[in-house]
């Protein structure tokens, strides 16, 4: 059975789960939307076990060391995903779409 542990930003825009499946795979990602990372994944970037990778990834996001891009259409929210390349999302942009990047406190990213 698979386990959810839910995060909740302190202005309650964002929703992020941590999914540990029967089979020891994890992912990661923002609720209702596409983006998503896995353990192993973390594990290769950072350049640590897992585990270890995975609580750094978490650790990152809740201390406003990792970038969040929230996309919007008309003013809702269609996509939200962590971000290493803010310049390079721009390129995918659509016409009518704005993207917003932050931090998990909700302050603006630079």
């Amino acid at each position: 059975m698979a386990t959810t542990k839910a995060y909740e930003s302190p202005d309650g825009l964002l929703r992020f789960l941590v999914v540990r499946n029967e089979d020891s795979d994890v992912s990661l990602g923002f609720d209702r939307h596409v983006w998503h990372t896995h353990g192993d994944m973390l594990a290769a970037t950072y350049r640590l076990p897992k585990e270890a990778a995975i609580d750094r990834f978490i650790d990152d996001l809740l201390g406003n060391r990792i970038v969040i891009a929230v996309s919007r259409r008309e003013g809702i929210v269609v996509d939200i995903w962590a971000t290493d390349d803010p310049e390079g999302d721009l390129r995918y942009k659509s016409e009518n779409e704005s993207i917003e990047y932050r931090h998990w406190d909700g302050s603006p990213a630079a």
